[in-house]
């Protein structure tokens, strides 16, 4: 018996009384901060960058002696990277103190992409340069450049060591990063506010004569402080439970009403799709009771039952049809010659 597809309307009404619901989270949420008299009165905000230059080996291929951001590189024609860091902190109000900073790389050898190994073998960071620090008074900004030039064949060669003594598969990257301790005098705070950042080059390691991009960190984050803080009621910090407890509910069901709705109708379509394909083709297919092993034969996945007909008008044997038993899966497919051809109706891949 087919079945027939919810109507809109219920879908529809259900999502709305959902949202509903979530507005509701959303203002008993926001009720309880109504007893939160904090005051943020100082903010900072990164505007930082980095820049790079990638200079080549001598080679036959590249006229130019580096090549410049935003490229796609061959690391076996690296021969250095320069890197400049402009660091720069913006507050809301004039402020005096200090910013201290060095440069750092790191190493690693990481596992492979493996959905069961995942992390890295080992690592090491080099410091490349001694902390300097600069000062600032009554500013609105803090302000650092500074570069440096990396020997990209020093650090290959140090992860070479490691897998020639650790023969493992994995992939090699160095990390460059230019690291900042903030420490800022506001008028309305008795202590200095500190706050870190740091900018980050990534570039993989030991990859030959592939494609290899950089990744850049910039760090552009906003640091907020405040002061006065003031006791809160407890029962606005349960009143702001519940309410996150009636917005985490509503999403939750939101996505069971939107998935059983994706499922139905990959049911749906799934046994309208079958149901045509044994109709139409009812006297070319045989409906079998267990799938046997084709890993002997040769094997050609098609695409579509289409192309599975192709193959059937040429060699005129019938159609095997398979159908797991959760009714999820069929599988048609034609052997000859130690060869298969295989067409394969998933539920999981129809619908929306």
């Amino acid at each position: 018996m087919k079945e027939e597809l919810n109507p809109p309307k219920r879908i529809t009404v259900k999502l709305v009384l959902i949202s509903l619901l979530f507005v509701f989270g959303v203002v008993v949420f926001l009720i309880g901060f109504r007893n939160d008299n904090n005051e943020i009165i100082f903010k900072s905000t990164g505007n930082n960058s980095v820049d790079y230059r990638v200079f080549l080996k001598e080679n036959g291929f590249f006229d130019e002696p580096f090549l410049g951001p935003g490229k796609t590189y061959i690391t076996s024609l690296i021969d250095h990277i320069d890197v400049d860091f402009k660091y720069t902190e913006r507050f809301t109000e004039e402020a005096s103190g200090s910013s201290t900073y060095y440069l750092k790389a790191v190493i690693s050898a990481d596992k492979t992409d493996n959905p069961t190994e995942t992390g890295e073998y080992w690592s090491k960071e080099y410091r490349l340069t001694d902390p300097a620090t600069i000062e600032f008074d009554k500013s609105n900004q803090s302000d650092i450049n500074t570069s440096i030039s990396i020997d990209y064949s020093y650090y290959n060669s140090i992860l070479e060591s490691f897998r020639s003594e650790y023969p493992v598969a994995s992939d090699g990257t160095i990390k460059i990063s230019l690291v900042v301790e903030n420490y800022v005098n506001a008028e309305s705070f008795s202590e200095p506010l500190k706050f870190d950042s740091e900018l980050n080059l990534s570039l993989p390691l030991l990859e030959k004569a592939v494609e290899a991009k950089i990744d850049v960190e910039t760090g552009n984050q906003s640091h907020e402080f405040k002061t006065n803080p003031k006791a809160t009621n407890p029962i606005y910090t349960f009143i702001k439970i519940i309410g996150g407890g009636i917005m985490f509910a509503s999403v939750a069901l939101a996505i069971v009403v939107v998935l059983k709705r994706r499922s139905f109708i990959n049911h749906h379509q799934y046994i309208s799709t079958l149901e045509k394909i044994l109709d139409a083709n009812d006297s070319i297919i045989t409906n079998i009771e267990n799938m046997p092993n084709l890993n002997k034969f040769q094997k050609f996945e098609v695409k579509t039952f289409e192309e599975l007909l192709d193959a059937y008008s040429e060699i005129r044997l019938p159609i095997n049809f398979y159908q797991n038993k959760n009714g999820t899966e069929s599988t048609f497919f034609i052997t000859n010659e130690g060869i298969a051809w295989i067409y394969h109706l998933k539920k999981r891949n129809l619908g929306s």
